[in-house]
């Protein structure tokens, strides 16, 4: 899912962060057209898929595509070329979406999906894609059909989250980003997440404590303390707000202590 953190940051159950929407811009959020894409039997009730093999020959792909400074989509691309086993099919589709060749991605999921319909990761990275291309009701469909696989798909609650934060449905989102939380609370994304969610629907002391669990968790999570400083900033917090654009910034985010600076908040020590 990737944190949000421009104007509002959702942060993207997969995306670099959680993506960054609302008035903050984080969502990575990135939650298609593209001839023959199947939509799931929204009938359809299977057992969980069977657990996908850990093979270590995908770690440095899966490393290549985690955002930071060793990002290169193409490259890991390139490694999986030939690889067939589900997890490397997987990771080829985040891999074509992260290049921006969503149509792609699509058919690549489709094909997994054909060949393993109870995959739900499988449905959950085509939901992901959808998203990006802006199909959001299909996008739903999918995210709908993983929860149906397994309604413990913690990826699949983060992505629908998100795609409803994109639709402006704040307490939808928060709703699956709190089933999210339930099932994996060590997870920030889901606590960043929900905290955005809450922010928007004006419940500003409870999205400053859920950035708070977050930063408790990872406090290298630069978009917690963006989010939370603008948080204290709707309670009339302007220190509490400089003092979490500050760790911002140290942590490489600067921008939002730049704006604050601009308007004549937070002054140089």
């Amino acid at each position: 899912m990737h944190a949000r953190s421009d104007s509002r940051t959702v942060a993207n159950s997969t995306s670099p962060a959680r993506p960054v929407l609302g008035r903050l811009a984080l969502l990575c959020l990135a939650l298609l057209l593209c001839a023959g894409c199947g939509r799931p039997d929204p009938a359809l009730e299977a057992p969980p898929p069977p657990a996908l093999a850990k093979t270590d020959a995908l770690d440095r792909p899966r490393a290549l595509l985690r955002p930071g400074a060793e990002h290169d989509a193409q490259a890991a691309l390139d490694l999986l070329e030939g690889r067939a086993e589900p997890p490397a099919r997987l990771l080829a589709v985040q891999a074509l979406r992260q290049l921006d060749r969503l149509n792609e991605s699509v058919a690549e999921a489709n094909r997994l999906i054909l060949r393993e319909p109870r995959l739900g990761a499988a449905f959950v990275e085509r939901g992901l894609t959808l998203s990006a291309l802006g199909h959001a009701e299909r996008a739903l469909e999918d995210l709908d059909a993983a929860l149906m696989l397994d309604p413990t798909n913690a990826a699949a609650l983060l992505a629908r989250g998100d795609l409803y934060f994109l639709l402006e449905l704040p307490d939808l989102a928060e709703e699956s980003y709190s089933r999210a939380i339930a099932l994996e609370p060590g997870i920030p994304l889901g606590w960043i997440n929900r905290g955005v969610a809450r922010d928007e629907q004006g419940r500003f002391t409870e999205a400053i404590a859920d950035f708070t669990k977050a930063l408790d968790l990872d406090p290298t999570q630069a978009s917690a303390f963006e989010n939370r400083g603008v948080s204290r900033s709707q309670l009339g917090d302007m220190t509490g707000m400089c003092l979490d654009y500050a760790r911002a910034c140290a942590l490489g985010h600067c921008r939002r202590l730049t704006d604050a600076r601009s308007m004549g908040y937070c002054a140089t020590p």
